[in-house]
């Protein structure tokens, strides 16, 4: 009865039967054929060698790595090397045929319970075919071809040859495939040169070369080693006193070479291997031309060399958003975290510039009166330096002296939103939900920003309004020559080409007479200073029509550092520019045909300076709201106004969002590896007290509203916070400058 049950099963499903084992075979026999190919068309390939990098004329940048052609057999490899990458890597090596059952029963077992790939249980034979022919990605799939192919090179190879291979083929970070260019970069040697604890040093690596990098995480590597030497004597492949005798030998590292620019070249790296893989990164022959400028990047060089606090340059072309500088800290060697591309941190002031741009693409002028006096919103009281005020003030005037209250009013008057989605659409993309606040215009960030960061999102400032993605790559080419991918500059829009003059022009007046007036810029250039609480953060952003340059100067544990943006991070941004563009054209920021300069204005009323006026600046207007009336010019008596501040605080006495107070990650103070093993999760943020929110504000947003503003409306001269359109003006003959006045 059983029988003809049987019987009756495969006779009606006979055919399902044999699909459902003819499949699988067939599939397994196609991996193996192509397995065999793939093995043919590797014997016949010649080793190529690591990227090349390319500075924007050509110029050799730099070599990634030292590539495969450093081939070494395996009589020339001591015995020790041998047997510390079979202890940690696969003690079974000389007893399975190329994959290891039971490692890979326990392997599903518990990726089966934690739902997702955990365990490898990959012998060096399957490590060997994965390196040579297959991707990183954890999936049974790639697992299935990668037994296929280990079968097939353990058909093909003897064990050593296979143990010769794979020492020659294996990444052991840094750049450097196989064991004797992993030798040279970690400790200056030949492999056949290592001894006991060189071994035991390397064999730690190639797990995880991220984690193992004993120059990035030198306690996690001695403690590897020392897990190598304790599998060596369960093995009896030496003794215990060999083993103490090794783990007791320091770290012999030799000094990596800094060369002119380490930290953009691992700013590369990282895009490169993400774009196209470590291998053929390491061993395609790729020929990448960067966007870096060699002379530049001297002088960025040599404007931080000898520096007593850490920071970050980033220089960027405004034409084209090409990175033509970076220097990601003061000492590669020491630290090779880059503070350039990774370390976000408040911008303090140096936000103000998009808070004033998104009033003047709301209808605003330069000779908007804004108010610089104490005022309380829904709770949050900014302040200014020393708690002086100047009462209404111009916009032009509120940007050159770096008016915290002013700053506050406008963001309140103009709104947080309109301030957000302009600057995010200028590119400061590190803005979270939490931003919509107030603080927002003192640079009271959540996150903070990159100095990359912020280059790219002053970029429009300098070049007309348009918006270019800051990029390190210009081309990749394959070992042949074919494009791998290029890149051309494509710009998008993002505020009206009024405005970023108009902007430029109040930013020019820093460098005039305002919070930068000491800085010394041998042509034509815009900037902001910035400064947060405590003096945590100091940054200096500022551009000529050719170059914006960044500076960031911080303790990589928040210590409050003695001094200001002005006077720290300012004079590295001068000494910069002055050097990098020394040998260019002093070149004017180009005038839209639709603005009118050279308007003398007087700071207290916004109307036109008369003769009498000794409070007045030139300033620039669209044409045709110029105002037409004259100021009366009743100038403050002396001792009225505020002393000129050193630069103001952007972060004031209360806890408004500021800089963050925690110690720096792990990651932050190490290099973050360009390498897959490597996380690139940058420092978490901080739970940090914050200004009202404007939805928890009863204040109204117009700038009429106000009393002081108000009553300057009904002045006898008749002028208004945003002026209406007027007639023209006749031009001026001389343009009148600020007079520094009780400032001086």
């Amino acid at each position: 009865m059983v029988l003809a049950s049987l019987r009756n099963f495969l006779s009606r499903y006979r055919i399902a039967i044999i699909l459902f084992i003819a499949i699988p075979l067939i599939l397994l026999l196609g991996l193996y054929v192509r397995g065999w190919f793939l093995l043919s068309e590797f014997e016949n390939t010649s080793p190529m060698d690591a990227a090349t990098l390319l500075a924007d004329n050509g110029e050799i940048l730099a070599t990634l790595g030292e590539g495969p052609s450093r081939y070494i057999h395996l009589e020339s490899i001591p015995q020790d090397m041998r047997n510390a990458i079979i202890a940690i890597e696969d003690r079974w090596f000389y007893e399975h045929p190329g994959f290891n059952p039971i490692a890979i029963l326990r392997a599903l077992y518990v990726d089966i319970r934690a739902k997702k790939k955990v365990l490898g249980a990959s012998t060096i034979t399957q490590q060997l075919a994965k390196n040579l022919f297959l991707t990183q990605k954890k999936t049974w799939s790639r697992k299935i071809e990668e037994l296929v192919l280990a079968i097939i090179l353990e058909q093909r190879y003897t064990k050593n040859e296979i143990l010769e291979l794979y020492l020659n083929q294996i990444y052991f970070g840094e750049g450097s495939y196989g064991i004797e260019a992993a030798a040279r970069t970690y400790l200056g040697k030949s492999a056949s040169e290592l001894d006991l604890a060189d071994s035991a040093l390397l064999a730690a690596i190639p797990r995880s070369p991220a984690n193992y990098d004993p120059y990035i995480n030198p306690d996690l590597a001695l403690e590897r080693r020392s897990l190598v030497l304790e599998r060596m004597v369960a093995l009896d492949m030496i003794s215990e006193i060999d083993r103490a005798t090794a783990a007791g030998t320091p770290h012999r590292l030799t000094r990596r070479e800094r060369g002119l620019a380490p930290y953009f070249v691992d700013y590369v790296k990282k895009q490169l291997e993400d774009r196209y893989g470590s291998s053929l990164v390491y061993k395609g022959g790729l020929r990448v031309h960067t966007t870096l400028n060699s002379d530049y990047q001297a002088a960025a060089n040599a404007a931080f060399a000898d520096q007593d606090f850490q920071g970050a340059l980033v220089a960027v072309d405004p034409q084209t958003g090409g990175i033509k500088a970076m220097v990601g800290g003061r000492n590669y060697i020491a630290s090779q975290f880059n503070r350039a591309v990774l370390a976000h941190r408040q911008p303090g002031s140096t936000f103000k510039p998009f808070v004033y741009a998104a009033a003047l693409e709301a209808g605003w002028q330069q000779n908007t009166l804004v108010e610089d006096t104490p005022r309380e919103y829904a709770g949050y009281t900014p302040g200014n330096w020393q708690a002086q005020y100047w009462g209404p003030v111009t916009m032009k005037h509120a940007v050159a002296v770096s008016l915290n209250n002013a700053a506050v009013w406008t963001l309140h008057a103009v709104g947080v939103d309109k301030a957000i989605r302009l600057a995010k659409d200028m590119g400061i993309t590190s803005l979270t939900p939490e931003d919509r606040n107030l603080s927002l215009a003192l640079g009271g960030f959540t996150k903070g920003v990159t100095p990359l960061e912020l280059a790219g999102a002053f970029a429009p400032f300098a070049n007309g309004g348009t918006r270019y993605e800051v990029r390190a790559i210009q081309k990749v080419l394959d070992q042949d020559g074919r494009i791998l991918e290029e890149h051309q500059p494509r710009g998008v829009r993002v505020i009206a080409e009024t405005t970023a003059y108009l902007v430029t022009d109040m930013l020019r007046s820093v460098l005039e007479y305002g919070t930068g007036k000491h800085l010394s810029v041998n042509r034509p250039a815009a900037g902001k200073t910035g400064t947060t609480d405590e003096k945590i953060s100091l940054w200096f952003a500022g551009y000529t029509p050719s170059l914006v340059t960044v500076v960031y100067i911080g303790d990589d544990q928040r210590k409050p550092l003695p001094g200001y943006g002005s006077t720290l991070a300012g004079p590295i941004w001068a000494q910069f520019m002055n050097t990098a563009l020394a040998h260019e054209p002093p070149w004017d920021f180009p005038i839209p045909r639709e603005i009118v300069t050279g308007v003398p204005i007087h700071i207290f009323s916004g109307l036109l300076a008369g003769p009498g006026c000794e409070w007045a600046v030139d300033s620039a207007f669209i044409r045709g709201t110029e105002p037409t009336e004259y100021a009366p010019c009743t100038e403050p008596e002396p001792g009225q106004l505020p002393p000129e501040p050193p630069e103001p605080i952007a972060q004031p006495d209360q806890p408004i969002p500021g800089e963050l107070t925690e110690e720096p990650t792990q990651e932050e103070n190490q290099l973050r590896s360009p390498f897959p093993e490597q996380s690139e999760t940058d420092e978490p943020p901080a739970t940090i007290s914050r200004g009202p929110s404007l939805l928890d504000s009863p204040h109204t947003s117009t700038v009429e509203s106000h009393p002081i503003i108000s009553s300057m409306m009904s002045f006898s001269c008749g002028v208004s916070p945003i002026p209406s359109k007027a007639a023209n003006i006749a031009p001026f003959s001389k343009a009148r400058p600020f007079k520094a006045g009780p400032m001086a």
